[in-house]
Order: C-alpha cells, then structure tokens, then sequence
C-alpha cells in the first residue's frame, strides 16, 4: 500500500456519509480478484500487487497471446457485472450500483483502465495513433462531464476522476510506443 492510496481512503471515509465506500472496496475487490483468477487460469503469474492513490497496479508475467492477455483485463469488469447481476437477485442494490459504476468506468476505452489496456493487447502494436487518439477523446470527455457536473452543481468528483485519469493515461501513453502491462485502477 502507497501512502496516497491511505490518505486517499480516509479522506473519503471522512466524507462518506451514506456508508457506499465499504460497498465500493467490496466490489474493487471481487473485480481484482477476477483479474487474479484469469491471469493465473491463463498462464501468467503476479507478482506484486500495489494501491495507489490512482487504484490497484498489478504487476505480473502475463500469458502468451493477444486475446488471453484481453481477457486478463476484461476479468475484472466482468466479474463486476456479475457482482451487480447477484447484488441485484438478492436485493442488494448500493452494493450492485457500485459494482456496475466499477465495471463501465473500467472499461473506457483508455490507458491505464481495463477497457484501453484490452485493446492496446488486441492491437498488438497496431493502430497506436488511433488508440491514442479514441483515449484522448475519451480523457476530455470525461472532463467535459465532470466539468459540466460541477458547474451544475453535481460535486467535483466525476471531474476530479477524469483529471486524475487524464494524468495517468498522459503518463501512460507518454512513457511507452509499445503496450504497456501495468494494470492500473481507479
């Protein structure tokens, strides 16, 4: 665990006042899991997991092949549309809103997020400028939304979100030409 990710969690115990953060660790950690479980089940080995202010970066030797390391990413929103089906069935809608809140915002389609580092394995190698293009529209939408929420008077944190991600996908996309293996969550 990083220090950001310690003052981070109490800073949002601290203003949690409808008790949703525990919902939302639960759901973070059965979408992690499904990362852990496919990319064990395909081959490839962890090796450090880290939290971060930013999420959870996973280091690890990824399996052979393009779409086992796609399904690697994709675990995770996977299970978190799992997660929100069960909550759901059981009547536990807070824990499935977070779970579904988990899912689709991991799968946008940009760097370092589930949905940008899937495409950048399927790619393999191909198609950069175009992915790097499909993850900057993506970042300024984010903060367009935000942007738009919080002068509406819907809070700063969807655009606080989007500034954060905006950072780590610019530090991702900046710092390798290639694919990056990092797993990192918001």
């Amino acid at each position: 665990m990083r220090d950001g990710f310690l003052v981070l969690l109490a800073a949002l115990w601290c203003v949690d006042q409808t008790g949703v953060l525990p919902l939302f660790l639960l759901a973070a950690a059965v979408h992690e899991a499904a990362h852990l479980l496919v990319l064990y089940l395909a081959g490839g080995r962890a090796q450090r997991l880290t939290l971060t202010a930013c999420g959870a970066v996973l280091r690890c030797t990824l399996p052979e092949g393009r779409c086992a390391r796609a399904a690697v990413c994709l675990a995770g929103p996977a299970a978190s549309f799992a997660l929100t089906a069960l909550a759901g069935a059981l009547g536990w809608y807070r824990l499935g809103g977070a779970s579904a809140l988990l899912g689709v915002f991991n799968l946008l389609p940009m760097p370092p997020l589930d949905g940008g580092m899937a495409l950048l394995h399927l790619a393999g190698g191909h198609g950069t400028a175009a992915l790097r293009a499909l993850a900057a529209l993506t970042t300024l939408g984010l903060l367009a939304a935000g942007s738009w929420l919080f002068l509406h008077g819907g809070g700063c944190w969807l655009l606080l979100i989007g500034a954060l991600a905006a950072a780590q996908n610019a530090k991702s996309l900046a710092s390798a030409p290639a694919p990056v293996y990092d797993k990192h969550k918001i």
